[in-house]
């Protein structure tokens, strides 16, 4: 904030010196200029939206986006050149023909005027641009160029502005003839509709022809992937795949249950066969051994409990869903033990029954063969129904693979149709928006004839000059201010330096006005100005050498208050300072020496009041004086050896309370070094409106490695 505040005072100082610049460009620009009047005639046009946006919540702000998208075409298809060709090869033919346009010279032998005409004509009918490969279009391009009919030409004269942000167009020209500029709008807005007519219809018939060709590459896809469908259903056997999934199925479960019968019965011979075996083999005896009524009731009530737990079976073996996991296990097991009773006691009847040993024996044998054939067939039957079994499960194995790709083939025909619809859809709009393209684009109001001649623009163009020339000298102004070298801020000078201001001095010099043309007035002015100042400052510094006084008075009593005031350069300020400081300490009845050494600012004593003492001399003073040494570059080496002056400082502190240093500036010599290395307590000195550079860094960062004590920078100014 303080950089920008002293750019602008900067600047209001010296932009009155150059604002004669801008002035004198002004005036020149004045007398060149030559009044010139010029006609302008406008048209308006009006474009629309093909698409309605009342369907949606956002469809306004949608549509001023399109409506903005859409007018950057139209600008650009206005300035294409086929366009302003177009009004080129119309005002050609016009002013050939007649006299009411321009005065175009053909300049030419190799064509003949009539060629010419015919060749524009021909080129402005088929709407084609020049071919620069045939000779009479290449003279055609010379001949508007050399009458200043050219593209660029025409450019710079066409100006096209939406109005708002509506979706009306103006089109302006302006031209020193009002019939001429009225021609040349009503050319460019025929021009600019048939070209945006042409370009949308080409491009929707590109569109159109290329989704035509899509839908009969989707119709032929369509139709060959019917037709294998309807052959894998032949090849495979399947015309109805529900009635031939429920058959597999229905099949299934038949084969089943009759696998399940004859195990069942093949159990049953088996166990029969083992029995007349055995019997064959062990039993000798066939008699008699007594009859039980109760074992024959025992075998009836067990073949009852067996027939209804097959029933059971039979019956509750087409809801299996509905029953526990285990049931066929539990039910089978059930009947297993029934028929193995049965055969037991049946065993034990045989044995009960009065028969005729030899006669029993071979009824026996019968049995034996019939069962043995019994089992050969059941098993025979077995195998049948496990070969069927096997087919059967292979072919629903087969029908599954065949039902999915049956089911991928109609999903992808159902697919492939709906792709075909969509591009049925887009075609016929494809083809509509072809028929109507371009029609959005229209004309509202044609060119105007313009009767009156508009304004001069030279006042305007004076004004603008004006302006430019004194904003450019304002920046030139700004920027030799910003890339001053010097500092002209604190801030800009804390900003790199080492050693923090504490306080500030200024002195505000009396300003002489050398020139005699300087104006009484300012003199006052300034003058005023300058003593206004000088009263601010003289408290401001009044207040900061109190605080200087302050901090050398601070100083520890065992300290050896020995105090240097280092700077880079010579300053006045820093001597006025240190007397002023010896004044004060003097009024509170302490007493300081000064040591000047700055021969590049010698000592008068005319000038200084207070007693001046050699280097001869200075050891025996007992009140308030100055040790110059100023008269010539001498180092404190040249008098004494770096031990002799700590002995004689310390002398002089037993007289002395303070012993200032004023060494000479840092950027003239290396002396100041040597006083840095006899003293205990360190002031900076900065100058505001002076560079400070990296030997001042250097410097600075030296003195804070040193033993000395560094209490703070003094800021001071002596310009205005």
């Amino acid at each position: 904030m303080q950089n920008l505040i002293y750019i602008l005072k900067s600047i209001v100082k010296k932009i009155y010196l150059w604002l004669g610049i801008p002035i004198v460009l002004c005036v020149v620009l004045y007398t060149q200029l030559s009044d010139f009047k010029t006609y302008q005639s406008k048209a308006k046009l009006q474009f629309e939206l093909n698409t309605d946006g009342s369907l949606s919540v956002t469809s306004k702000s949608l549509q001023l986006f399109e409506i903005g998208l859409m007018f950057t075409d139209l600008l650009e298809i206005a300035r294409i050149k086929r366009v302003i060709q177009h009004v080129q090869l119309m005002i050609l033919i016009e002013s050939l023909q007649t006299d009411n346009l321009y005065d175009i010279k053909i300049k030419t032998d190799l064509y003949s005027e009539k060629e010419i005409i015919k060749r524009a004509q021909f080129l402005l009918d088929n709407f084609i641009e020049f071919d620069l490969q045939r000779p009479v279009d290449v003279i055609i391009n010379n001949i508007l160029v050399f009458n200043g009919l050219s593209v660029e030409d025409l450019n710079k004269r066409i100006k096209i502005n939406r109005i708002g942000s509506s979706k009306y167009i103006e089109v302006s020209v302006e031209d020193k003839s009002p019939y001429n500029a009225k021609f040349i709008v009503d050319a460019l807005t025929d021009a600019w509709i048939r070209e945006y007519r042409f370009e949308l219809q080409s491009r929707y018939h590109e569109k159109s022809e290329s989704i035509n060709k899509s839908c009969i590459n989707a119709k032929q896809d369509l139709v060959e992937l019917m037709d294998s469908l309807k052959r894998y259903k032949r090849r495979n056997n399947v015309i109805d795949i529900k009635a031939t999934k429920k058959f597999i199925i229905e099949r299934s479960a038949e084969i089943k249950k009759e696998i399940s019968l004859v195990k069942k019965d093949m159990r049953s011979v088996e166990n029969t066969i083992d029995y007349l075996e055995r019997t064959l083999q062990n039993k000798s005896d066939f008699g008699f051994q007594g009859n039980s009524q109760e074992l024959n009731t025992e075998i009836m009530m067990l073949k009852d409990s067996l027939r209804k737990l097959q029933r059971d079976k039979e019956y509750n073996a087409y809801n299996l869903e509905k029953l526990p996991s285990d049931y066929p296990y539990k039910i089978n097991e059930k009947i297993n033990l029934l028929e193995t009773k049965i055969n037991k006691k049946l065993s034990n009847s045989v044995t009960n029954t009065t028969y005729d040993p030899s006669l029993a024996k071979q009824a026996m044998v019968s049995d034996y063969l019939k069962k043995q054939i019994e089992y050969v067939k059941l098993d025979a039957q077995l195998k049948s129904l496990q070969t069927e079994m096997g087919k059967l499960n292979s072919t629903s194995r087969k029908f599954i693979d065949i039902i999915s790709d049956i089911t991928k083939l109609e999903h992808q025909i159902e697919t492939d149709n709906q792709h075909y619809l969509i591009l049925l859809e887009k075609k016929y709009f494809a083809e509509l928006l072809e028929r109507d393209a371009g029609h959005n684009f229209f004309i509202i109001e044609k060119a105007s004839f313009p009767i009156k001649a508009i304004s001069s623009k030279k006042g305007l163009i004076i004004v603008g000059a004006f302006v430019g020339a004194t904003i450019l000298l304002l920046v030139t102004v700004a920027l030799l201010i910003i890339f001053d070298p010097n500092h002209h801020l604190p801030a800009q000078i804390e900003k790199h330096a080492k050693i923090p201001i504490i306080t500030s001095l200024y002195i505000i010099p009396i300003r002489e006005f050398t020139s005699r043309f300087t104006p009484k007035f300012y003199k006052y002015i300034q003058t005023k100005r300058d003593n206004i100042k000088r009263r601010n400052v003289a408290d401001q510094n009044a207040d900061s050498k109190k605080y200087i006084r302050r901090l050398i008075v601070d100083l520890p009593k065992s300290n050896k208050n020995i105090i240097s005031f280092m700077g880079a350069r010579t300053n006045s300020i820093t001597f006025d300072t240190a007397i002023e400081i010896q004044q004060m300490l003097a009024k509170s009845s302490l007493k300081s020496i000064i040591i000047y050494n700055d021969w590049f600012s010698p000592l008068s004593e005319k000038e200084v009041k207070v007693p001046i003492v050699s280097i001869d001399t200075f050891e025996a003073s007992r009140e308030n004086c100055i040790l110059n040494l100023s008269e010539q570059s001498c180092s404190p080496y040249d008098f004494k050896l770096p031990q002799e002056w700590f002995y004689t400082l310390s002398h002089l502190r037993t007289v002395f309370d303070y012993v200032i240093i004023i060494p000479p500036p840092t950027h003239k010599a290396t002396i100041w070094m040597e006083w840095l290395n006899l003293s205990s307590d360190i002031f900076y000195v900065y100058e505001l409106h002076r560079r400070f550079e990296r030997d001042d860094i250097k410097n600075q960062t030296y003195m804070l490695e040193q033993h000395a004590n560094v209490i703070g920078g003094i800021l001071t100014s002596t310009t205005l």
